[in-house]
């Protein structure tokens, strides 16, 4: 039972994230509600799935048969996960993606920007594979696999909204990223300028990443 609700909940929290982001359904919720409401209940939609998602997890616990021989948390593959989920998440808010955001800024690619147009969501989906690897439960795979489904789409559709924006200077933006990071560099769209990135931002990533590592250890 418990794990039938943690599938329900994970579906939820990644299916009304996609689907209050769509188009047709923002604006018609906006026009309705007004732009502050939705917000409103778009945030609270978030924290309930979300929230019930990881109470079903931990308070019921919905783990699972094992489906594989976890990974340790020593094994190399997991370290270096989890330092790109802290990177893409602190780069993200230092640099913020225009791409599924109304920040009424000219979208420039410029750092984090210039590897891939969803920092944020990259963060999310390094942060899910790594908790899959390391916990092999089937619930562990809904749970964490949630968040790198809902990155990976998110992504997607994110980028598949803007393609269809008429301004010239997301159109610009959009020839000069992608979803894959690095594919705009390779491809010799962009390239690669480490100091835009920011020391400060690095450094506060790896922070919180030292923080994490110390906090896994004593739980």
């Amino acid at each position: 039972m418990a794990f039938n609700l943690l599938v329900l909940f994970a579906l939820l929290f990644v299916l009304s994230h996609v689907g209050m982001s769509s188009d047709r359904l923002k604006r018609a919720l906006v026009q309705t509600l007004g732009e502050r409401t939705f917000m409103g209940i778009y945030s609270l939609v978030a924290l309930l799935t979300l929230g019930g998602t990881i109470l079903i997890y931990a308070g019921f616990g919905a783990r699972g048969p094992l489906l594989w021989v976890p990974l340790g948390w020593s094994n190399p593959l997991v370290y270096v996960l989890m330092l790109l989920a802290f990177l893409f998440l602190v780069l993200s808010m230092a640099t913020p993606s225009p791409v599924g955001m109304e920040t009424g800024a000219k979208p420039i690619s410029r750092g984090v920007l210039r590897v891939t147009a969803h920092p944020q969501n990259w963060g999310m989906i390094c942060f899910g594979i790594a908790h899959v690897l390391v916990t092999g439960t089937a619930g562990g795979l809904v749970m964490y696999g949630s968040f790198a489904a809902l990155g990976i789409v998110g992504a997607y559709h994110e980028t598949a909204k803007k393609s269809k924006d008429v301004d010239e200077a997301v159109k610009v933006f959009m020839k000069e990223t992608g979803v894959i990071p690095f594919s705009a560099i390779l491809r010799g769209r962009n390239k690669f300028v480490a100091g835009e990135f920011g020391i400060a931002s690095i450094l506060i990533a790896l922070a919180a990443f030292g923080a994490s590592i110390g906090i896994h250890f004593l739980l």
